[in-house]
């Protein structure tokens, strides 16, 4: 039974892994592929001016500006990716929460955006380095999160704050706007136990006054 339990902890992470490369992948080609654009744009636009020499520089300065930003934002993804991606070389290391849950945090944007969703990352400073298992923490983390993407009513809010508690690391994970699924309903949400045990971490879930609920992962070193 443990090690049925174990392989399915490692299925599931290994598809939250497949889902945020897939998402990111694609995101990839579509900056790339209006940056192609954009570059064959200025092309025609030059020719133009050796033809019959207009003054297109306001044009030429827009076209920059938007390809200079879409290479900032693949450059960001690129480093998440990166980061995101390392968490997985050792089981322990020392890393900052706020690192680690931001990594993710920016991958899972895409996603929100395809539902409608409002994904908020909210750090704290002087947060104490955790010596732990990140990328496991990144799995919990989607555990929580990607739940209420999928059943989150259309403009609703998810709002993702680590803070300091005693010494320890509060992810809280609180979901604004109506669920069509309770948290109990998910087989996402039922992985939570199993793996906040093997990070050490205490795992809270509540309904708040306002009909709000609100997850939180509370870690420390091991």
């Amino acid at each position: 039974m443990k090690g049925q339990k174990q392989e399915s902890l490692r299925e599931m992470q290994l598809a939250c892994i497949g889902r945020l490369l897939a998402s990111l992948s694609h995101e990839f080609k579509n900056h790339l592929a209006i940056i192609k654009e954009s570059c064959g744009l200025v092309e025609d636009l030059l020719l133009l001016e050796d033809q019959e020499r207009p003054t297109n520089s306001g044009r030429y300065k827009k076209i920059i500006a938007g390809i200079n930003d879409r290479i900032t934002q693949a450059a960001e993804m690129c480093r998440c990716l990166s980061g995101f991606s390392h968490r997985m070389d050792q089981p322990l290391s020392s890393f900052s929460p706020n690192d680690v849950v931001h990594e993710e945090i920016y991958l899972l944007h895409r996603l929100a955006r395809q539902k409608q969703v409002d994904l908020s990352f909210s750090g704290t400073e002087g947060l104490p380095v955790i010596f732990n298992n990140p990328s496991l923490l990144q799995f919990a983390v989607f555990c929580m999160v990607w739940p209420a993407l999928e059943s989150l009513e259309k403009h609703g809010r998810i709002v993702i704050a680590p803070v300091q508690r005693n010494g320890s690391v509060e992810i809280v994970v609180t979901f604004e706007g109506a669920l069509q699924k309770t948290a109990d309903e998910n087989p996402w949400h039922a992985m939570l136990p199993e793996v906040s045990h093997l990070l050490g971490a205490e795992l809270a879930h509540k309904v708040r006054p306002d009909g709000n609920e609100e997850f939180a992962l509370t870690l420390s070193s091991i």
